[in-house]
């Protein structure tokens, strides 16, 4: 897809949006309101207000699961401390709405605009409720409406649990925990200097595809570098673990496993998955991966990402993760999106959190590193990444020090950046590229031609599957240009 046509796209999305719609033809596409391929069994009881249901896991682990939002739309944070708890309602448009109760926490900002299949909240039994379970209901115009997924109405409802079942196909790329916070992590497969790409499949096969760089466009299209590695729910990243130039692929299983798998590069594939960690980023907490500790090898870190907001660190040995230490005991509370990224520049990567409320609260927190653990919390900047905006962290303009990038990812498709000046981020609208990343596409970071600025990329998805990069010049990113026209598909997390 040209950029002309990606623009022509653009107006139509757009357009969609401002058409009015019949309140009968309104009603979205809802899909299930938990994570891709997971199953859950519902009921509906006598005392359950309007046409609700309720779900729970068949494998008994509904505390602490992510929720996600069953269709596109305006999320607002709730309380009812006697009855729904912590809720979050979804403006869908066209008179309809989505209720979602007894979160234990929020994921995303009130007012922010979501995604279908992007996690919202987590599942708890906050409010007057008997124990933890999914609380769904659909309404249209106020009123509770017969709850349909994929167009299908779910009636008869059943009187209890496991009569009725739902298999989730809402696959969008928050299918893991920790997904919804993919900030950035270092893909150079092959250990050449520049970055390359892949796409890990989930679902039944859940097979792994890499396509490595030429310097100006990515090749292989169906070139597979593993063919069991991360399973749907799981969270992945990637990072040289082991320390000798190629980046490797890790999973994180969540849930009540905390197992952490690596698959270390060769070169050409990925080896067979080995188990790293046995406990550590359980349940609904987001991992994420850097050389917290300067010695050449990456390391995995975890953000609890509740009220407490610890910050979990397990240090490489080369061939496994050493014990999860606790580096910092109140950063990135729910709601907010963090990172991992060295940004002074001193080779021992820092945390970062974007707060992502309005203009008004969309502050940058860093706490550096000093190898044993993270420093006191500092403001960075005041105002960037907005509401739902998508926020990234890589060294932009190759100075050494990681700087922040983040995507509006709507129709306007403009792209900010401020850069690092080892004390602070410096630029607030400071637009890099003024079309990148439509609604639906998911936006990385990566150093692609090797000139040691990280350049921007985007998955396209939908029924293009294209995949788009825009180099940096050091102070804006060039136009996209089409470096594959058949990589990561819609439900694919892509990297």
């Amino acid at each position: 897809m040209s950029r002309v046509q990606r623009a022509a796209l653009a107006a139509a999305l757009l357009t969609f949006v401002l058409v009015d719609a019949s309140p009968a033809s309104a009603a979205p596409l809802f899909k299930a309101p938990f994570p891709c391929g997971q199953r859950w069994t519902y009921d509906h009881h006598s005392a359950e207000v309007r046409q609700a249901l309720d779900f729970v896991r068949t494998d008994g682990t509904t505390n602490g699961t992510p929720q996600v939002a069953t269709a596109a739309g305006v999320a607002h944070r709730l309380s009812q401390p006697g009855g729904a708890g912590n809720y979050i309602s979804i403006d869908h448009g066209g008179g309809w709405t989505t209720y979602h109760f007894h979160l234990s926490a929020y994921s995303v900002p009130d007012g922010a605009y979501v995604q279908q299949g992007q996690q919202i909240g987590i599942t708890g039994s906050t409010g007057n409720s008997s124990g933890p379970h999914l609380h769904y209901e659909q309404l249209f115009n106020g009123v509770g409406q017969v709850i349909s997924i994929n167009g299908a109405s779910l009636a008869p409802y059943p009187g209890q649990y496991n009569q009725k079942f739902l298999v989730s196909d809402n696959c969008g790329q928050g299918s893991g925990p920790g997904d919804r916070y993919l900030a950035g992590s270092p893909t150079d497969f092959n250990g050449d200097g520049k970055d390359d790409i892949v796409t890990f499949t989930r679902g039944t096969l859940n097979d792994v595809y890499a396509a490595t760089s030429t310097g100006t466009s990515f090749t292989g299209t169906s070139v597979k570098w593993n063919d069991f590695f991360g399973l749907t729910g799981e969270t992945l990243l990637t990072g040289d673990f082991n320390g000798d130039g190629k980046d490797d692929v890790v999973t994180f299983t969540g849930g009540s496993l905390g197992d952490v798998y690596v698959a270390l590069s060769t070169g050409t594939a990925f080896a067979g998955a080995a188990k790293w960690h046995d406990w550590f980023a359980p349940n609904a907490e987001v991992p994420a991966v850097g050389d917290v500790n300067g010695d050449g090898k990456d390391d995995i870190v975890t953000f609890t990402h509740d009220a407490a907001g610890d910050v979990y660190v397990a240090l490489s040995t080369g061939t496994g993760f050493g014990p999860g230490v606790k580096w910092h005991e109140y950063f990135s509370i729910p709601g907010e999106h963090p990172a991992v990224g060295d940004v002074d520049g001193d080779g021992k990567a820092d945390i970062i959190t974007f707060t992502q409320g309005p203009a008004s609260a969309s502050d940058v927190i860093v706490a550096l590193s000093d190898g044993t653990s993270f420093g006191a919390p500092q403001k960075w900047h005041d105002l960037f990444a907005v509401g739902a905006e998508l926020p990234r962290v890589g060294d932009i303009n190759g100075d050494g020090k990681a700087d922040i990038v983040t995507f509006t990812c709507d129709a306007d498709a403009d792209v900010y950046a401020a850069v690092s000046t080892g004390t602070s981020f410096a630029g607030t609208t400071v637009k890099w590229n003024d079309f990148f990343c439509l609604p639906g596409e998911f936006p990385y970071l990566g150093d692609f031609n090797g000139d040691g600025k990280d350049d921007i990329i985007v998955f396209t998805k939908g029924t293009t599957n294209d995949v788009y990069v825009g180099l940096s010049t050091g102070t804006s990113f060039a136009g996209g240009v089409k470096w594959h026209d058949f990589f990561g598909l819609t439900g694919e997390t892509t990297l």
